[in-house]
């Protein structure tokens, strides 16, 4: 018997979570949602998930807080963060990374470039630190 992998998207625009929801249970996962900090808190007392796909622009605390706040539990040390935002300056990106992130793509993204984060975070060569940073200064920008 294989055990499905989880996934907790915390995003707070309902289509877009719909989206990657859709995205990642082509995949196989069992995925959870969480459209802010206090719902996605609940949901992670209630599992250690594979990965967390992490807005940063969240309701009442950001996504820089829960990023840190999953980070500082070794129950999540195996966990994979994919940070998903607009927000896109260089010093968001290296907040994010010092929180915890593993990997940074900028909105909007294709069903193909989220499906690469995730294959690359999860699967094979590219699950470490230096190598999803060297897999985001790779990625073409979205057309």
């Amino acid at each position: 018997m294989t055990h499905k992998r989880i996934a907790v998207v915390v995003e707070d625009f309902p289509p877009l979570s719909e989206q990657m929801r859709t995205y990642l249970q082509a995949r196989e996962f069992v995925v959870h949602a969480a459209s802010d900090h206090a719902s996605a808190v609940r949901i992670l007392e209630q599992c250690v998930p594979h990965l967390v796909c992490l807005d940063l622009t969240l309701p009442h605390q950001s996504g820089f807080e829960l990023c840190e706040h999953i980070r500082s539990q070794q129950r999540f040390a195996a966990t994979s963060i994919l940070v998903t935002s607009e927000r896109a300056s260089p010093e968001d990106m290296a907040m994010a990374e010092e929180v915890g992130a593993n990997a940074y793509l900028k909105k909007p993204f294709t069903r193909e470039r989220f499906l690469k984060y995730v294959t690359a975070l999860l699967d094979g060569p590219f699950a470490s630190r230096a190598s999803v940073r060297r897999l985001c200064r790779s990625d073409p920008p979205p057309a």
